[in-house]
């Protein structure tokens, strides 16, 4: 399809034009997919771009840039984009995440907490090129983890968990651990990075537990910890759930079936524990169980 600089003009009309120096990065646009939109949401007014365009970069956040087209400012995913210059700018890590050696989570990794510093250089597809300060060490972060500043790390939350944080304790999944949150059952998930704390309803699971967002407001939340873009990434959390307190990990993508059709969660997500596997490989995952030890020592 032609791009329509009348169409877009159009579409974008109601925008109110945002203004920035910290950034200015050359990308193109790598796919015919790619539409721009007048927020960063798919559900807002939109216009198409062509493969192969130029745009100019004015700011990253999570999965969205913020771009300026012939004039016309609006928001793309970061996946349809791919830089032609580095232009280097200061953000932040906005939750426990990973940086990895390349634009793969299945390349080598090394784990970095929430608000880790870092300097993004480049765009490549779902993934930022970073850099720490010096520039001596690059690798790849998800675009969905990373933001222009800080995020909240939840200290008032924290302090007020005074109270039970002493009681986290870590459970065998095989021992005791399943029987905490019963099937059908509702409990609550902490987020120790951002102090958020979810209500959700066990609907099944065997090697571990596979639960739901109990309300749409608690999907909302859910969102919030994966940082504004759902997951695989392990994420540590303590289980409130039938008197206990317990340290677990979670990853926050949708998936398989789901029993509440009115918390705008299209399926479920896992809730591990010590010795937990999961349902694909049957095995214990490494990620989960160091998520797990975060939560446990977050606490102690």
């Amino acid at each position: 399809m032609k791009y329509s600089m009348r169409m877009l003009c159009a579409v974008l009309a109601a925008l109110m034009l945002m203004q920035t120096g910290a950034l200015a990065t050359d990308a193109t646009v790598n796919s015919s997919s790619a539409r721009i939109y007048s927020s960063d949401s798919t559900s807002s007014s939109s216009a198409p771009l062509e493969k192969g365009m130029s745009v100019s970069v004015k700011d990253v956040s999570g999965s969205w840039a913020r771009v300026s087209v012939k004039g016309v400012t609006g928001y793309v995913p970061v996946k349809y984009l791919k830089t032609k210059s580095a232009s280097r700018y200061k953000a932040y890590t906005n939750k426990s995440t990973y940086v990895y050696k390349s634009a793969s989570s299945s390349s080598g990794k090394v784990s970095v907490g929430v608000n880790t510093k870092l300097y993004v250089v480049g765009v490549s597809g779902d993934y930022l090129c970073v850099q720490n300060a010096s520039g001596s060490k690059t690798g790849y972060v998800a675009a969905s983890a990373v933001s222009r500043s800080k995020v909240s790390t939840g200290a008032a939350s924290h302090s007020s968990s005074g109270s039970w944080k002493s009681k986290v304790v870590k459970m065998n999944w095989y021992d005791g651990g399943s029987s905490v949150l019963s099937t059908g059952h509702y409990g609550y998930i902490y987020d120790i990075d951002s102090g958020i704390t979810v209500k959700i309803k066990r609907m099944g699971g065997h090697s571990h537990a596979d639960v739901e967002p109990a309300t749409a407001a608690d999907t909302a939340k859910l969102k919030k910890i994966a940082g504004g873009s759902y997951s695989w990434d392990c994420i540590p959390v303590i289980l409130k759930a039938g008197g206990k307190y317990v340290a677990c990990s979670i990853n926050t993508m949708p998936h398989g079936d789901q029993t509440i059709t009115d918390n705008g969660y299209d399926g479920q997500f896992c809730l591990h524990m010590v010795g937990s596997k999961t349902h694909g490989t049957d095995s214990v995952n490494e990620e989960h169980q160091s998520a797990i030890d975060k939560a446990y020592n977050w606490a102690h």
